[in-house]
């Protein structure tokens, strides 16, 4: 009955909530550190609010049989450190893992299709994450603050959603030319972020969507940046020096506003500029 089996690893027996799963649980066993649930019949839906506040919980083994974890699952399971999910997982609810701060690992399986809001906000020791292939869309919030120092966002993506990877510690970032949008505040805060690429396809950079990365440097524009949007680099203090590409039609209000090493601008005589989208610097218009 292996669909039916739910192992973890635990400093005592584990409380769960048994109306957050679809089918009854059977039995509930504890014996030297190791739990295991047994339900009767095969567990498609991990319900809401399962595990929530949970300090016990280490390590839990979900079976291949498993489709959904369900909102605020492990919400709060601040030992929580790994979690093994099966190969047919498709939905990870919202806030399903937020502030899981010893959250170490995990590994989600291409048939993921969604990854709800705040899922993964405040896991501070989630290191590396690479967005699975089924996922178009990275909600609101759904990283915020995390760990994280590696990040693959596969071209599959489209969107990236406000303060998705806010205040994460990256170092250097690929944007997917099949990502149209940058969100608002997508990237707000990344303090330790040097490098920034921006693949052919983006067209628009989102409000607040770089600012006050205090390390960035290097920007890498691609060809079809269209718009960038009010304070899109706002305190960006590490910037000396920029060249946009002439695909740029509009510079909004306060797009590199307080960049307060920028020197050395060059833009398109075609682009909009607001009159407050630097401060007071020389720009060369070519």
């Amino acid at each position: 009955m292996a669909n039916s089996l739910v192992k973890y690893r635990s400093t005592s027996i584990v409380n769960i909530d048994v109306l957050s799963f679809e089918v009854p649980v059977l039995s509930h066993t504890y014996v030297d550190g190791y739990g295991c649930i047994e339900f009767d019949g095969c567990l498609t839906r991990w319900g809401k609010s399962a595990f929530t506040n949970n300090l016990n919980l280490i390590s839990i083994t979900l079976p291949d049989s498993l489709l959904e974890i369900g909102d605020h699952s492990f919400f709060r399971c601040s030992n929580l450190e790994t979690i093994n999910v099966g190969e047919n997982l498709q939905t990870v609810g919202a806030f399903a893992f937020d502030q899981c701060t010893k959250l170490a690992h995990i590994s989600l399986p291409d048939s993921v299709k969604t990854i709800g809001s705040n899922a993964f906000r405040l896991c501070w020791e989630l290191k590396s994450f690479t967005i699975p292939r089924g996922v178009t869309r990275i909600e609101e919030w759904t990283f915020n603050a995390a760990g994280l120092t590696q990040l693959t966002i596969p071209d599959n993506v489209k969107e990236i959603g406000y303060r998705a990877f806010a205040r994460i510690p990256i170092q250097s970032l690929i944007i997917p030319g099949s990502i149209k949008e940058i969100g608002a505040i997508a990237f707000w805060c990344c303090y330790e972020l040097e490098e920034v690429k921006i693949c052919d396809g983006v067209e628009i950079i989102g409000r607040k969507a770089f600012a006050e990365c205090k390390s960035l440097n290097v920007i890498d524009w691609g060809n079809t940046v269209a718009i960038i949007e009010e304070q899109a680099f706002e305190e960006d203090v590490k910037l000396t020096s920029i060249a946009i590409p002439p695909s740029v039609k509009e510079i909004k209000w306060k797009a590199f506003s307080k960049c307060s090493s920028l020197r050395d601008v060059t833009v398109s005589n075609s682009t909009l500029i607001d009159e407050q989208a630097f401060d007071y610097i020389h720009i060369k218009r070519v």
